[in-house]
């Protein structure tokens, strides 16, 4: 029996890579970041930093914009989307359509097998941390690892919680978070009123800061996603008014620079956007809103998106895209090649080179022409990703099995997905799934393996 589970082992480890993988080919250089930060700063519209822009309110009177040097900075050596359209300008439905790529989603939709990016990048070996002050509904802290969250939305008497989902989170990882669980007291005590606010922002950035930089250091060859919610900007919003508001995205912003800094040194990416904007009857309003009616405007349904990775174009892109667009964009980012299940967005053209996947449903050779030269092919496969093609690029694209050939014309503006069917006169092959099978054994393959280790460990109680 013994002899028997060793084989088994073998057999998956000659069968699950060629059952799940796929060929992939580097045409040209590309330097994808190692991690992703995610940082939403809840209810922060787009307007009331973007440059060029005025933020108006309901009245059309003109509200003043935030002073973000920092966030200005980061765009100097990135990019920033000002024109970021909500679907639901609302945070459980708006977090939603951030983790899930589409735009109906909402909070049950997370807890879909393979919806979120979480699902996406855990099958990629990645660890999914969190620090969330609001937006933290249940099902987004069941998608995470570890997640410190607030049990209440409180600024003045938040009640802080950690919960541990996978038992393979490493000891001094949730040992850092419990440490900054006990100390937001420290930074809050003896404050009111908008400083409180302040030292909530000054504990949740300083907390990311020291977990990335204990990442670089202690778990180097880990790959994470590390997903910040600040609740400030939005709680200031509803209850501090337009001066409260702008004063707490200042304050964001004055406290960024270091975690800016250490996402730079340790090759991790910095992502800034927000679930939904804010809006202001008036220039002096005392409160805001975003999610009913009598708040719609751009002010509420627009947001900005900060991308800074080894691997962004910088400079401004003034163009109108949407939120559900940000999670196959996170993907495309880290150049991951598959997509997220459920989404109906798009990846946006941020990155300095593009990956093209090609998918047929059967074993086909491939090659990729440009200006009818050839610029790369391969063979004996179904599924190819070819990483580093030059963007704003046409090539023509070929398959071809037996006499068979089929092709395809593409321009790589974005990475791509084109996918064959070859049909084959005579050949059973052409009415299969290929990739179906393909996953079909190896789980039955590992199912072997795990019924043959607990005949043996039976074996040994007897």
């Amino acid at each position: 029996m013994y002899n028997y589970t060793i084989a088994c082992i073998c057999l998956i480890i000659i069968i699950i890579p060629s059952a799940l993988a796929h060929t992939h080919i580097d045409v040209g250089k590309t330097n994808p970041p190692s991690n992703i930060i995610l940082l939403v700063i809840d209810g922060m519209g787009s307007k009331y930093i973007s440059p060029n822009c005025i933020p108006t309110a309901l009245d059309g009177t003109p509200v003043s914009q935030a002073d973000v040097p920092i966030m200005y900075e980061m765009i100097s050596h990135g990019v920033l989307i000002p024109d970021i359209h909500v679907p639901v300008p609302s945070t459980g439905p708006a977090h939603s359509v951030i983790m899930t790529g589409y735009s109906g989603a909402d909070q049950e939709t997370v807890e879909f097998p393979d919806a979120t990016i979480y699902d996406v990048l855990n099958k990629e070996g990645f660890l999914s941390i969190a620090i969330m002050h609001k937006g933290d509904f249940s099902q987004m802290r069941n998608e995470q690892d570890i997640i410190l969250y607030t049990k209440s939305n409180s600024i003045k008497e938040p009640l802080l919680a950690l919960q541990v989902n996978d038992n393979d989170v490493p000891d001094d990882i949730v040992k850092e978070l419990e440490y900054w669980e006990q100390k937001l007291s420290s930074y809050q005590k003896g404050t009111k009123g908008i400083d409180s606010y302040t030292a909530y922002a000054d504990w949740e950035i300083n907390a990311s800061k020291h977990l990335v930089s204990l990442m670089a250091k202690q778990h180097p060859d880990t790959r994470y996603i590390l997903t910040i919610n600040i609740g400030i900007v939005d709680c200031a919003g509803h209850y501090r008014g337009i001066e409260g508001y702008i004063t707490s995205i200042e304050t964001v912003d004055k406290y960024l620079e270091p975690l800016i800094q250490v996402a730079r040194d340790s090759n991790t990416g910095l992502i800034i956007t927000a679930d939904h904007g804010m809006a202001f009857r008036s220039a002096n309003a005392t409160r805001g809103g975003h999610a009913s009616d009598e708040f719609f405007c751009s002010e509420a349904v627009t947001v900005p998106l900060i991308l800074v990775s080894s691997n962004i174009i910088t400079g401004v892109i003034d163009h109108n895209y949407n939120q559900q667009d940000i999670a196959p964009t996170i993907l495309s980012i880290l150049d991951i090649p598959y997509q997220l299940k459920y989404t109906d967005g798009k990846v946006l053209p941020v990155k300095q080179y593009t990956n093209l996947r090609v998918s047929s449903d059967v074993e086909a050779d491939v090659e990729i022409t440009q200006d009818e030269k050839r610029i790369i092919s391969s063979t004996g496969d179904s599924q190819y990703f070819f990483s580093g093609l030059k963007p704003e690029t046409n090539y023509i694209v070929r398959v071809s099995k037996d006499d068979e050939i089929l092709e395809e014309a593409v321009k790589m503006d974005i990475d791509r997905h084109i996918e064959f069917n070859i049909n084959i006169p005579g050949n059973i092959e052409k009415n299969l799934d290929y990739e179906v099978w393909r996953k079909r054994i190896a789980s039955a393959m590992i199912i072997l393996v795990i019924i043959a280790g607990l005949l043996v460990i039976r074996r040994i109680k007897d």
